[in-house]
């Protein structure tokens, strides 16, 4: 079946940069609060807001190219050369930039004008599928994407922790910048142009005027709310960790990017093995069963106080968000069958949303209950979550339901 995918047009050249884009994102992303605090001297509410910033610009980037790009005629290899400059260029401001407010504004920017390249690779992927003999394989195509993502962000840490101990932070942002750039001359010398059918592009216009308010009820509202929450400890989590375990548990850097590789590791076989599961399971209970494992490890690291439970709890964590970033899709597609647009809709803005508010709130929590209790609120956030998908079950909403 993988190799069918291989003689798609493109297709080879995404595996290859989602792999690349995930390895550089995470040489960076684990260690840039140890930058913001240690070197800039930003608060924990400082950095917080620094990540809310950034989520939001992120969230008003993809939506205006999105739009545009589906109904303009707009070369996506185009957007995302721009997109992967902008992100090394967001990369590139520790170097000359050393002033925090100053510093914040222009990360979030750059980072909100870097957002887009994912999604459109993944748009860019999704037609050559469609103009491919592999139509009926698109699921499958995009969880392969998706694992790449996840194989970079393996070695991702690993790669970093070295840059760090070799050249500090001038070789971790500068070997960012590097993979990033990289990938975009990948982009620019073997991207092919794919010949798309605009009549075939999807009815979003339909599919938005047709679909559900979810904010005029409340069996829609609520799962929406419980993916916010499960988001929200998450990145309480990702916020507070790595000051965690280098200013309470008094261990080396080092250590920040094991644990974010171990995770990232495991992750990709636990999606293939989803991929067999989900033929079993509803997505409503997996999703049940990865709020469990995900409340009970963030409620471990507050219990145990040690980076042994830690590295232990990593399968935890891995099989979490597995099914929370994996199956997040599936699941409002499980309740919205007739509005695939607008289900795609309620996920992003959920992660969006759980990004910003979670950011924000790991860094006032880790200031007001301290670092050594923070994690107890990343939990409580993942239960009520699980708490409220249980109680979305059975719901489905179609065209013929809101006639």
């Amino acid at each position: 079946m993988f190799g069918a995918l291989l003689h798609i047009k493109n297709y080879k050249l995404f595996v290859v940069n989602m792999m690349l884009l995930g390895m550089g994102i995470a040489i960076t992303v684990p260690f840039l609060i140890l930058f913001a605090t240690n070197e800039l001297g930003m608060t924990s509410s400082q950095y917080g807001l620094l990540l809310g910033l950034a989520a939001i610009t992120q969230f008003i980037m993809n939506t205006i190219v999105a739009r545009f790009s589906d109904t303009h005629n707009i070369n996506r290899k185009i957007i995302i050369i721009a997109a992967l400059f902008m992100g090394a260029l967001s990369f590139s401001i520790y170097f000359y930039i050393h002033e925090i407010w100053i510093f914040i504004a222009l990360y979030a920017i750059f980072q909100g004008c870097f957002a887009p390249a994912m999604p459109q690779m993944y748009a860019s992927a999704r037609e050559s599928i469609n103009a491919s003999a592999s139509k009926d394989k698109a699921k499958f195509a995009n969880a392969v994407l998706r694992s790449m993502f996840s194989f970079g962000f393996l070695f991702g840490p690993l790669i970093g922790t070295l840059l760090l101990s070799l050249n500090g932070y001038s070789g971790l942002f500068g070997g960012t910048i590097t993979i990033i750039l990289f990938t975009l001359l990948l982009q620019v010398f073997f991207f092919k142009d794919i010949k798309t059918n605009k009549k075939n592009v999807t009815d979003i216009t339909h599919i938005e005027k047709a679909a559900p308010n979810m904010l005029r009820d409340k069996k829609l509202f609520v799962p929406f709310l419980a993916f916010i929450l499960l988001h929200i400890g998450q990145w309480m989590y990702t916020l507070n960790m790595p000051l965690y375990v280098t200013k309470y548990l008094k261990e080396p850097e080092g250590f920040v990017g094991g644990l974010a590789s171990l995770c990232a590791g495991l992750e990709v076989p636990f999606m293939v093995l989803l991929g067999v599961l989900s033929a079993k399971l509803t997505t409503r209970t997996l999703l049940i069963i990865g709020g469990l494992f995900g409340g009970l490890f963030y409620f471990s690291i507050g219990v145990f106080d040690s980076l042994i439970m830690m590295f232990v709890g990593q399968v935890f964590l891995a099989i979490f968000l597995a099914i929370l970033l994996g199956l997040g899709i599936s699941y409002f597609q499980d309740i919205l069958p007739d509005f695939p647009g607008y289900a795609s809709t309620l996920f992003a803005n959920a992660m969006v949303i759980g990004q910003f508010c979670g950011n924000l709130l790991g860094g006032f929590m880790g200031q007001w209950v301290g670092l050594g209790n923070v994690f107890f609120v990343s939990s409580a956030a993942i239960f009520i979550g699980m708490i409220l998908i249980y109680f979305t079950k059975d719901q489905k909403f179609t065209e013929e339901s809101m006639v």
